[in-house]
């Protein structure tokens, strides 16, 4: 008995923080990037990244700065894999050396009461009742040359999570992996998108593709 009331409470806290998170796939999955490896001039570009709380029209939408670390890493990961530029920078002392500038501003928005209600239910209950919460991702993507705007482009996704007793053996399906994949193929798409676009230049040989003064 006394073994049993030992396991009880870490089984509440098992059922009650168990959850499990899930792209919404709004967006069509990227299964592969342009393939640039014939080009011997690449465009250097520099990256713009920022992730905001709210909507994109909404004002005094919240930077959330804390994320930025995983978020670079991530798309990183995406450049270093794809090959795509010659290099690339995070820093905006940079722009002023680079062919192009890459805007990626991220706004992260949902129904937040809905998802309290729904944790306080599941919570209440011991996680019998499933919670449940979505974030809706909005991408707004530019490419700038100097102060001229090429392409713009905005996408949505979302990511589901789940929470409750339910979801215990699925819970390697982590919001951190559901908000790397989500946001990592909206990412993907919009590189895609912008090297098929031709507005960055690309050459056959290697030669200035912009005259930096």
């Amino acid at each position: 008995m006394k073994f049993v009331k030992n396991l009880l409470p870490i089984f509440l806290c098992v059922a009650m923080t168990a959850c499990a998170s899930f792209p919404s796939e709004k967006l069509a999955k990227v299964e592969s990037m342009p393939d640039t490896t014939q080009y011997k001039s690449k465009p250097k570009v520099a990256i713009d990244l920022k992730l905001f709380r709210g909507k994109p029209d909404q004002e005094g939408a919240i930077e959330m700065s804390q994320v930025q670390p995983q978020l670079q890493k991530l798309t990183s990961k995406i450049l270093d894999d794809s090959q795509l530029f010659e290099s690339y920078t995070y820093d905006s002392f940079e722009a002023a050396n680079a062919d192009y500038v890459i805007k990626l501003h991220f706004y992260n928005h949902g129904s937040q009461g809905a998802a309290a209600i729904t944790g306080f239910l599941s919570g209440f209950t011991m996680g019998i009742i499933p919670g449940f919460a979505k974030d809706e991702y909005t991408l707004k993507a530019e490419v700038l040359a100097g102060q001229n705007s090429l392409m713009a482009n905005q996408t949505d996704d979302a990511m589901n999570t789940y929470i409750g007793i339910w979801f215990i053996p699925v819970m390697g399906n982590s919001p951190q992996k559901a908000f790397d994949e989500v946001t990592g193929n909206m990412i993907k798409d919009a590189l895609k998108k912008m090297v098929e676009s031709k507005q960055l230049k690309y050459a056959f040989q290697p030669y200035p593709l912009r005259v930096v003064s």
